[in-house]
């Protein structure tokens, strides 16, 4: 069977690298940064990265990290996982050869492990993940609407370790500190669910193109009977034609993971994709 998809549509970059300004929670003015390294799904149909095939599956592994840091008492995540995709598929015959049906729904479900700290490094949790990502997003999927393709949505299973830091003469402040019930020295179980949408341009400004981004997670601490969440909103403005470069208006509710601070922050910074 051929495992080669041909997909002809642009695929995300797999590293965005951004710098700009937040107001944080206490009212303080804060440089952040971000680095964010992910290989799209559809890149990952590439025939030499694929370990193993079956005539419905393949499966292959993929580093994944993000980091988001700042000054003063600006939101801070570092997620750092190795994760192993498995995909199921339906099949369909072109040209009388067996290949993945680009039109139809695919499921893939990714097993990772990791570690979650701050940049203080004052909470760092190992992780094991088992999550489902329905893909959906293949231009040839006739029967999904193309407005929902601007989606991604995920449930995922967390366990682990909360590592005991020796942080003597470190003190958090603002949105550096963790506000989690999950305690130093005991394990970790919860779940997590994402939806992301991205719309990408929606039209243009003198040739500026304009988009929106969003982001909700929200997990709950099976645990400690616990919910949290982390809300992001995003005014994007792509400054070139090719779109790798870009201006944000930024809003964030909550820190994520392993902090899971409930502050608020906003901003303005340029992203550049690579």
């Amino acid at each position: 069977m051929s495992i080669m998809l041909q997909l002809a549509y642009a695929q995300d970059k797999s590293l965005n690298i951004s710098l700009g300004t937040v107001k944080t929670d206490l009212k303080q003015n804060a440089i952040d940064f971000g680095i964010k390294y992910m290989k799209s799904f559809d890149s990952l149909f590439k025939k030499q990265d694929i370990l193993l095939s079956g005539k419905n599956s393949l499966f292959q592994i993929t580093p994944e990290f993000n980091v988001v840091s700042g000054t003063n008492d600006a939101f801070s995540s570092i997620d750092i996982k190795l994760s192993g995709l498995f995909m199921l598929f339906k099949t369909t015959e072109i040209a009388e050869v067996t290949t993945p049906c680009t039109d139809c729904y695919m499921h893939l479900v990714p097993l990772s492990a990791g570690i979650e700290t701050n940049n203080t490094f004052t909470s760092v949790n190992g992780i094991l993940e088992f999550g489902y990502v329905p893909w959906y997003q293949s231009p040839m999927m006739s029967k999904v609407p193309k407005l929902l393709k601007h989606t991604k949505v995920g449930i995922f299973l967390q366990t682990g370790y909360k590592i005991n830091i020796d942080n003597i003469g470190i003190e958090p402040v603002g949105g550096q500190i963790d506000e989690s019930k999950e305690t130093v020295d005991k394990g970790i179980l919860r779940t997590k669910g994402s939806f992301v949408v991205d719309t990408k341009s929606l039209f243009e400004i003198n040739g500026v193109g304009v988009g929106l981004v969003g982001s909700t997670d929200g997990w709950y601490d099976f645990l400690n009977d616990e919910v949290y969440y982390s809300v992001k909103g995003t005014a994007r403005f792509y400054l070139i034609v090719n779109k790798d470069y870009f201006f944000d208006l930024k809003y964030q509710n909550g820190s994520g993971a392993p902090n899971f601070n409930q502050g608020e922050q906003f901003g303005m910074g340029l992203t550049m994709a690579f």
